[in-house]
């Protein structure tokens, strides 16, 4: 027995001691080398790395990318050494400005690097001022970026194929304007099609130019993010909803103003609309601990208040409605991952199922037209495509893609009989229903497919992907018909008398996974500058510079003396004519301490009960001594004042250096470990007045209110 609780004790301590420190070393399996990064004792001597980001977050290979990173030291000591350990290997980061000594406000030092080839590069930050280091980027894992194409995106394109012959009826060039959604009438008369900031509507009968336009001018699109919104359209084409950013709209054909207008905290991922337009539906993106975002939403024609609205843990993916609006299908990302089923009648679930993967979104969730079935895809690796009976939580079958490859494009006949299905390992599928093994497949060599649909009597599917094609394939055919494209085929409807085939090109799907099927080495002959800062940021989130919080006096992410003049230069006041506020006021407790003084004083009033069924039995294994009373309470009286030592320490020692105090009246925004504090020293993190932290700037601040549920981007290795 002494031999066991000996054993015990050591691996409780072991554990106590080692754990903490695995939990913070990263290993990196999928970066292309391999090894434990050991975590960096903390010394009161620390530099200081902030503001690290890679500019352009995305973009061609050929392309001129800089990595970024800010030095400080509150002595004014210059680093020993400045580096991006960069695929695993270090490289020596060189200063933007080379006379720039003041190491105690800050010194940037950049890294520029043009890729050749495509996939993924993994980078953080490291440096030594020689007494202490610091790091940056590698919270949970390297920072991967940038996210590599092969084309610039600006030749995208809306247009429509003849299903029978492949020719397009339709070319419309929306050039740099990613198309985020497309939907065909039934008689494949009317094409609704949703880019980053407009809505079009063409009139088949009239291919040349689009029946209306509707610009969005409120909010922004969301060219180069994962939430781009979506477009639907009823069967005879007289309603179409759409949805940009935080906007929902519902337009009637004949014209370009929107019938109502629905506003949401969070942005869109997809929308839908019934056969007959009486009823509308969209799926939200936000945050697990704000039930006003995260939203699955349902509204008739009448009105923009919605019938009802039901909030998830994660954000809704996708959503689709019965012929008639009584059913409604969903699914969810990350920590959700779960595929519902509702009635338009009641938020309240009529299914919702098990978690269908183990740390990947459910991306896809297709229902028949009469709400008896249901197809669901996932993504990453447990990849899979799933038929359920919509009277059950559990799936009738599953059928999991090779190596786990993601489902992103998926489908239904409206009978419910076939499912068509693609995934990113370049594998198109038709499933019948009654079987869960494809009654036909193709394979797309090179190329991951993000795009698909079905006719409605299951004899073609249309499918897209990464190799700038257009693919259909006939069922009961080995090859189909190849239409070229541009850029990357995302967006696929087929009309439902199977006559047309509408397709649109973006590159949303990059943002999900990383696309690096060959090893093409491209020459770089010419190299390619990227677009100023504000440029890119008016192109990519309509209008604000990226990462960037201008004017809250501090120099960060993408902000530059030219871009950003208040804060990055030193000479400059901030936008309400005050000089940047200074860390000087008092700072945060730690509480580690404090619970164990808790605890032991409540341990001093139970000693009889430790003494009889804990300590008496533990420690008389060990020694021969007698234990009294007298004994045992000295013993927790010295542990009580010792706790009660440390707890006070904590108080004088865990503090937070960029702890501020908001003067009454005063609104500022928090910046990357930075926590406001009002008058009585306690916490703001948000009451409306400013962000509770700066998600996407790649750190993550749980001080701040950040976690891997509402800020994924920043808090977690990946969704």
């Amino acid at each position: 027995m002494k031999k066991i609780l000996t054993l015990f004790l050591i691996t409780i301590i072991s554990l106590l001691v080692v754990f903490p420190v695995l939990a913070e070393d990263k290993n990196f399996q999928n970066s292309g080398f391999a090894g434990i990064i050991p975590k960096l004792p903390q010394t009161p001597n620390d530099p200081e790395l902030v503001n690290d980001f890679v500019y352009p977050p995305w973009g061609p290979v050929c392309q001129r990318y800089t990595y970024t990173v800010t030095y400080k030291d509150k002595e004014g000591r210059k680093p020993e050494y400045m580096r991006i350990i960069f695929n695993g290997k270090p490289i020596e980061m060189e200063k933007q400005k080379p006379n720039n000594n003041d190491y105690k406000n800050g010194v940037t030092y950049i890294y520029k690097f043009v890729p050749n080839k495509l996939g993924s590069n993994f980078y953080y930050f490291e440096t030594s001022n020689g007494l202490g280091k610091a790091r940056a980027g590698i919270i949970d894992s390297p920072d991967n970026g940038p996210v590599l194409f092969k084309s610039a995106f600006d030749k995208n394109e809306i247009a429509v194929i003849d299903s029978q012959t492949g020719q397009k009826v339709l070319s419309y060039p929306t050039k740099e304007e990613w198309v985020g959604g497309i939907a065909l009438s039934d008689d494949g008369k009317y094409l609704a099609a949703k880019t980053s900031f407009k809505i079009y509507l063409f009139d088949l009968d009239n291919p040349q130019k689009p029946k209306w336009v509707y610009e969005h001018i409120k909010g922004s699109g969301m060219v180069g993010g994962d939430v781009k919104g979506g477009i639907d359209i009823s069967g005879d084409g007289s309603k179409i909803i759409a949805s940009i950013g935080q906007s929902v709209l519902l337009f009637d054909q004949s014209g370009h103003e929107p019938l109502w207008r629905n506003d949401q905290v969070g942005n869109t991922y997809n929308v839908a609309i019934s056969r007959d337009g009486k009823y509308m539906a969209a799926a939200t993106a936000g945050e697990e601990s704000n039930p006003r975002t995260n939203l699955l939403i349902l509204w008739s024609a009448d009105s923009e208040k919605p019938l009802w609205t039901y909030h998830s843990s994660g954000n809704f993916h996708d959503v689709s409605l019965s012929a008639d609006g009584q059913y409604i299908a969903a699914a969810t990302g990350c920590p959700d991952r779960r595929f519902y089923v509702f009635s338009r009648d009641s938020n309240t679930p009529l299914i919702k199922s098990e978690m269908l993967t183990r740390d990947s979104p459910v991306h896809r969730a297709k229902i028949s037209a009469d709400g008896t079935l249901a197809a669901v895809g996932s993504e990453s690796d447990a990849g899979a495509v799933f038929l359920f009976n919509t009277n059950s939580p559990n799936p009738v079958w599953k059928f999991p893609t090779p190596n786990g490859s993601s489902v992103r494009a998926l489908n239904f006949t409206p009978d419910g009989k076939y499912i068509g299905a693609a995934t990113f390992g370049g594998q198109a599928y038709i499933f019948e229903k009654d079987k869960s093994s494809p009654v036909a497949t193709w394979v797309v060599n090179n190329a991951a497919l993000g795009g698909v649909d079905i006719a409605d009597d299951g004899s073609f599917i249309a499918a897209g992907g990464t190799d700038n094609k257009l693919h259909i394939f006939e069922r009961g055919k080995t090859t189909g018909i190849e239409i070229p494209f541009d850029e990357y085929v995302e967006e696929i409807d087929i009309s439902g008398n199977g006559q047309y085939v509408a397709a649109g090109t973006g590159g949303s799907v990059y943002f999900f996974e990383s696309i690096n099927n060959d090893n093409k080495i491209f020459p770089c002959t010419t190299i390619i500058e990227p677009k100023p800062q504000g440029a890119m940021g008016e192109n990519s989130t309509g209008g604000q510079p990226t990462n960037s919080l201008c004017g809250d006096g501090k120099c960060e992410g993408p902000e530059t003396i030219d871009n950003c003049q208040q804060d990055c230069d030193p000479n400059s006041k901030t936008t309400t004519g005050k000089p940047p506020i200074k860390n000087t006021q008092p700072k945060l407790p730690g509480m580690l301490f404090g619970f164990g003084f808790i605890g032991s004083v409540l341990l001093l009033g139970v000693s009889k009960v430790f003494k009889k069924y804990l300590i008496q039995f533990c420690v008389s294994k060990f020694s021969s001594s007698k234990l009294t009373d007298r004994k045992i309470t000295i013993f927790l009286l010295i542990m009580s004042i010792l706790f009660l030592f440390l707890t006070l320490t904590a108080v004088l020692v865990n503090k937070n250096p960029d702890a501020i105090l908001l003067k009454t009246g005063e609104q500022t925004k928090p910046e990357p470990g930075r926590v406001i504090l009002n008058q009585e020293n306690k916490p703001i993190l948000n009451e409306g007045k400013q962000k509770s932290g700066v998600c996407g700037n790649n750190i993550c601040e749980p001080g701040l209110g950040e976690t891997r549920e509402n800020c994924h981007k920043d808090c977690s290795a990946g969704d």
